[in-house]
């Protein structure tokens, strides 16, 4: 039922109000004083409130003022019997939903508060879905590099300005754009995420800046780009490194004037977004390549998160194990309460080569194949791409040698287990099927 609070130094006004709700079945409480009436709200919830304007001591819209600084939610309804034009104007530019006169019309009131009331449905079920994607995009850690980067996200997302985050293959990148978009004023707005690395570069253009009819070959129709699709909210370019140099000049231009033109179009487009770029490459090292502007790097790098890789956080492992064994658990029904000490220190001695989204897969496919309450060593290792830990292995050659002489292994052996299908290799390993093609082609595989 829903909960309606009436305030009015009129009593005959309040209770006749009260009569009409009341048969419309509302739970209403009445409040004749208005400084009284700010207690009422603040000890409890009330999911609609009617203010009278004109008021003693305090009136209608400093009492609307004065709710909306610590409720922003409730959906109220101004009521006066001597209104005018500028009062309602000024009601609801001041947070009012609707501005009704007195008398009351019983059938105006009926649909002022369907009205309001939808609204406060809609309101309060994107409160609840925004809940929930902040709980899904929550960052786990207890490390103070993960402290170090929660810390920075609190800082930047306040802010509007660009975020370059940098870090290995499977540390978090999107997360930590997800977790920056969450908390800024851009929240409500759409979070669009492009892959650059993902997409043809003869592709990549209409991508992001979309194309007229007829602009080429196929172009059958007017399509959208993600600039226009992220318009009020932000647009995430992951892999930036991967961008062509032509869409790069492209690319700055937008950031420097907010604008860009379709492909086959000659008029410019306004928006205004947020960039949040990532990269696992050097981008220093593909400035001096020649393969990235250093102007475009500049531009792009306001704020910099670098995500240590997991092997560098080990403190991190047990709580992220914790945490999505008990997001599978629910997931397929399983009734599994913890991993045995064996379990966990096979957990915190692996070398994790493909970040979070390595061990988030491990965990995964371990509770679809687990049979007890307990994960145990011999299930955890069964799902394992390689369970020797890296401080268990002699290095011969140099850092660089053996660290690619590691990967190569154990990039063969899981081919060799999938029968070279590059799709499930790449997810048995925790990375992308682009990741995995460039590290082949790197490694010479």
């Amino acid at each position: 039922m829903y909960r309606i609070l009436i305030v009015d130094d009129d009593e005959y006004f309040l209770q006749s109000l009260k009569n009409l709700l009341v048969y419309k079945k509302y739970e209403v409480e009445t409040c004749a004083n208005p400084i009284m009436a700010l207690d009422y709200l603040k000890k409890s919830t009330y999911h609609l409130a009617f203010l009278d304007v004109k008021m003693p001591g305090i009136d209608g819209l400093e009492l609307l003022e004065n709710i909306r600084g610590f409720n922003k939610d409730i959906s109220v309804i101004m009521v006066s019997g001597q209104s005018t034009i500028s009062i309602a104007v000024e009601a609801i530019k001041k947070g009012a939903f609707d501005f009704i006169e007195k008398p009351v019309d019983p059938e105006k009131l009926q649909i002022t508060l369907k009205n309001a009331l939808e609204r406060q449905i809609l309101y309060e079920e994107k409160s609840r879905l925004m809940a929930e994607i902040k709980s899904r995009y929550k960052i786990i850690g207890c490390s103070k590099a993960i402290d170090n980067v929660i810390n920075t996200i609190e800082q930047v997302a306040a802010l509007n300005a660009k975020v370059l985050i940098t870090g290995e293959t499977g540390t978090g990148k999107e997360l930590v754009a997800r977790a920056i978009h969450l908390t800024s004023n851009r929240s409500s707005g759409p979070f669009i995420k492009l892959n650059c690395a993902a997409i043809p570069t003869h592709l990549l253009e209409s991508e992001l800046f979309g194309h007229k009819k007829g602009a080429f070959t196929g172009a059958t129709y007017e399509q959208l780009g993600k600039f226009q699709a992220a318009n009020g909210g932000t647009l995430f370019l992951d892999e930036i490194g991967d961008m062509d140099l032509t869409l790069q000049a492209k690319l700055l231009h937008v950031l420097q004037d907010n604008e860009f033109m379709m492909v086959g179009s000659n008029k410019y487009v306004k928006v205004d977004i947020r960039i949040i770029a990532a990269t696992n490459q050097n981008l220093f090292q593909l400035i001096k390549e020649g393969k990235f502007r250093e102007d475009l790097y500049h531009r792009l790098n306001v704020f910099n998160i670098k995500i240590p890789p997991l092997r560098e956080r080990p403190e991190d492992i047990e709580p992220l194990a914790r945490h999505f064994l008990r997001e599978f658990a629910d997931t397929y029904n399983k009734k599994i309460i913890d991993f045995t000490p064996q379990a966990l220190d096979e957990l915190k001695r692996y070398s994790w080569p493909g970040n979070v989204r390595e061990l988030r897969n491990v965990i995964e496919k371990t509770v679809v194949f687990a049979r007890g309450s307990l994960i145990g060593l011999e299930e955890l290792q069964q799902q394992m791409s390689s369970p020797q830990p890296v401080k268990d292995v002699l290095f011969s050659g140099s850092l660089k040698e053996e660290l690619e002489n590691c990967e190569r292994k154990i990039i063969m052996k899981v081919l060799d287990q999938t029968n070279g299908k590059i799709n499930e290799a790449a997810k048995i390993l925790g990375i992308n099927r682009t990741s995995l093609y460039k590290k082949k082609k790197r490694l010479g595989i």
